[in-house]
């Protein structure tokens, strides 16, 4: 299903420092509406959570976090990912620091650990077939190369890192160390170690800044029992299931592979204000640039204008870890960070740009199930059935029975009607050509009556009657063609219907029956030849053209006669 990527807006309250600077507020708030206002502009924002500054840890945790560690448990990719300037307090929110260890209200990491080992718990008692493995990850990005923190030697925490695309489009990384642990507090202890690995230094805006972005991961595989999918109605009871339990009692499991992302990014910073020089100046450099290219991919997802265009996920490691977080399969909470003070307005409406324009993201959020491991009875069982039925359509070929010689027997039926068709349309069609023709014939016999009478001798056949001949031949053979043809087709189809399409028993040839319009033709005596050429000469003679005016009334009769056929 497609989400979108939600954004929660975090004023942190002013410091110290900014009020012995005479620092003012620069945020308006519209009362029970996530929306606010830069005071002395006509700029608004609207998000879907919004924390001023007498919000605590608990109020964030509960109304955007903790929904979504419960997707988490049931299967689905979840990322937090906090975003925002140098010392607005994402590090604090998120509660990856090391000075943020043990305090009394703790941030987002803390109490999304023990809400997980606390939801599993209870699985467990509901379902006590299930099974489950947690393993954490800390990934540490510092001047573009990726950092293991969870390494104990440090000669291989640079090596052997690749960030991987799998074949459903899922980012991957190769190399990284990922500890299983048993509870929360132990899940705590590794991100307190990962933490003391962390590259953080002191600049003028902020004492502890990070230096890197970190990623810390949390990854559960568990094995649950699922109930099966109910048949649907009209299904026949002899189909074949697709997972079959072992035992009456027992329920089909399926394994889930979620994974939940940390993100603690560096903020972004301005060197004429930090005052960075040397190591840190390029630190700051590096920071920018990778959250310049996060800012880029940011606009091609959630930009209308630029829905079509290419989305820049390899300008930077950072991004390409984070490709499956905007725009992948996860569902992704956005937490902006930003400072109340006037004197940072222009990096706060930065900050405030950029999440507003994450808000039009939308993820492909699916359920992780792995199907890689599942029983090979159940695939042998599924070839086996596909085996047994292609022996089934074999033997009934063989046989000359089944769904295929079935198919064959129709198309046979169709071919024979056919045939039928054509054979009573052509004995129609003769039958009318013969009533013609004798209408033809007896006006022929009165035009030889008449031509004795006046004594024309010169009249020839007209040239329509000499074509209308022909025709009448032409059909008659047709016609015998087609009952022989339908006679060995129906004899065929009584030895085997099969044979019809292409497999004829080798057996002796089959003498064609008689048909009754074909003419018996007898040997001539000389008799026959004499009297064969009478007739010839007095055809010769009916066939001189006629003369004068009588014969052109008569060639006009015999012309209105022939007009009447249909050839």
């Amino acid at each position: 299903m497609n989400t979108a990527v939600k954004v929660a807006l975090r004023v942190r309250p002013l410091t110290l420092q900014e009020q012995i600077s005479n620092c003012s507020e620069c945020i308006s708030y519209v009362p029970n509406e996530p929306q606010i206002g830069i005071v002395g502009s006509d700029k608004s924002f609207t998000f879907d959570y919004v924390f001023d500054e007498e919000r605590n840890q608990r109020h964030v945790y509960e109304e955007c976090a903790k929904e979504l560690v419960e997707r988490f448990i049931e299967g689905f990719n979840v990322t937090i990912l906090a975003y925002g300037q140098t010392g607005s307090g994402k590090t604090y929110s998120m509660g990856t620091g090391l000075q943020y260890q043990g305090n009394p209200d703790p941030a987002i990491v803390p109490r999304a650990a023990h809400a997980i080992f606390q939801l599993l718990d209870a699985q467990m008692e509901k379902d006590p077939s299930m099974e489950y493995q947690v393993y954490v990850s800390f990934l540490e990005l510092y001047n573009e190369e990726l950092i293991d923190l969870l390494q104990t030697q440090p000669r291989v925490r640079k090596d052997n890192i690749q960030v991987r695309e799998d074949g459903f489009g899922g980012i991957s990384w190769q190399g990284v160390k990922e500890q299983q642990v048993t509870s929360a507090q132990e899940l705590l202890d590794w991100l307190q170690k990962g933490s003391l690995c962390r590259t953080t230094a002191a600049t003028d805006m902020n004492q502890t800044s990070s230096r890197s972005h970190a990623i810390f991961s949390v990854i559960l595989k568990q094995q649950r029992s699922e109930d099966p999918e109910p048949t649907p109605e009209g299904e026949e009871d002899d189909a074949v299931p697709v997972v079959t339990p072992k035992t009456p009692h027992e329920k089909p499991l399926k394994k889930l592979a979620s994974k939940f992302h940390f993100v603690d990014l560096a903020g972004s910073e301005r060197l004429k204000r930090t005052r960075a020089v040397g190591d840190r100046a390029k630190e700051g450099i590096s920071i920018n640039s990778g959250l310049l290219a996060l800012g880029n991919v940011i606009s091609a997802l959630g930009d209308e204008s630029r829905k079509s265009s290419h989305v820049p996920y390899r300008d930077s490691k950072l991004t390409r870890l984070l490709q499956d977080s905007l725009g992948g399969n996860s569902a992704t909470l956005m937490l902006a960070c930003v400072s109340g003070a006037d004197a940072d307005v222009s990096e706060t409406i930065s900050t405030l740009v950029y999440a507003n324009r994450a808000r039009n993201i939308r993820n492909r959020v699916v359920i992780n199930q792995d199907f890689r491991d599942s029983t090979n009875s159940e695939i042998a069982q599924l070839r086996a059935e596909i085996n047994r039925l292609k022996m089934e359509n074999s033997s009934f070929r063989a046989m000359g029975s089944g769904p295929a010689t079935e198919l064959d027997q129709r198309r046979a039926a169709e071919e024979m009607r056919s045939l039928r068709g054509e054979v009573t349309r052509l004995r129609d069609r003769l039958k009318e050509s013969s009533s013609e023709l004798c209408d033809v014939l007896a006006e022929r016999d009165t035009l030889l009556v008449e031509r004795e009478v006046t004594g024309d001798a010169d009249i020839e056949a007209h040239p329509i009657m000499m074509t209308y001949h022909h025709t009448v031949m032409q059909l008659k053979d047709r016609l015998i063609a087609a009952e022989d043809q339908a006679l060995e087709l129906q004899t065929l189809l009584s030895q085997k219907p099969s044979s019809v399409f292409g497999r004829r028993p080798n057996g002796p040839s089959r003498q064609k029956a008689p048909s009754p319009f074909k003419r018996r033709v007898e040997p001539m005596t000389d008799d026959d030849h004499d009297a064969d050429g009478e007739h010839e000469d007095q055809r010769r003679k009916d066939s001189s053209p006629p003369r004068g005016r009588t014969a052109k009334r008569k060639s006009r009769q015999s012309s209105r006669a022939v007009s009447r056929f249909d050839f």
